[in-house]
């Protein structure tokens, strides 16, 4: 239950920051006021921006910029009316945000580390050169090897992260103290 509490606090900290700001608004401009919560001008630039940044196709237009602040009055509304019915407190919620937070935390775990690997991965000549070879072989109509020769480095490259980061989680594994009641298992 301690660790339930310790989420529960994240996710509080995360509306938070994410929803409308109620005392802060004194020396930012106001946007729109939304029951007690006051979106600030900054935030809804932030969150356009962010918007923006997901989708290459949208226009920045007057009506758009309005849509979007209407869709986010809508989910302030939502969050408000959830939050006085104490939705945010039920043990399926904060579930929900277990497992997002525990997904996210994971995937930035992995992307990190894949990065720490990617860059201490070389790749030979010879490596590439085999590959092509191995390839040419099942094939015979290829390419010359410098028209694939960096694709062939990426793939290989990729394979090794890929494994590399298979034996480090291994190595996690194999470090850690781990024990399993074979009998709850039945």
């Amino acid at each position: 239950m301690k660790k339930s509490f310790i989420y529960f606090l994240l996710l509080v900290l995360f509306l938070y920051l994410f929803s409308c700001t109620q005392e802060q608004a004194k020396e930012d401009k106001i946007l729109a006021g939304i029951n007690d919560c006051n979106l600030t001008i900054d935030e809804f630039q932030y969150q356009l921006a962010a918007e923006l940044e997901m989708d290459e196709d949208f226009k920045l237009t007057k009506e758009v910029k309005k849509e979007f602040l209407e869709g986010l009055i809508r989910k302030e509304l939502l969050i408000q009316e959830a939050k006085k019915l104490k939705l945010d407190g039920k043990e399926k919620f904060i579930r929900a945000i277990e497992r997002y937070w525990e997904s996210t935390l994971i995937r930035d775990l992995v992307e990190m580390k894949g990065e720490e690997i990617s860059n201490r991965i070389l790749i030979s000549h010879k490596e590439i050169e085999t590959c092509y070879n191995d390839m040419k072989k099942p094939q015979k109509k290829l390419p010359p090897l410098a028209e694939l020769r960096e694709k062939i480095a990426e793939e290989l490259k990729e394979k090794k992260k890929t494994r590399m980061l298979k034996e480090w989680i291994d190595d996690l594994r194999k470090k850690a103290g781990i024990e399993i009641n074979e009998e709850l298992l039945l």
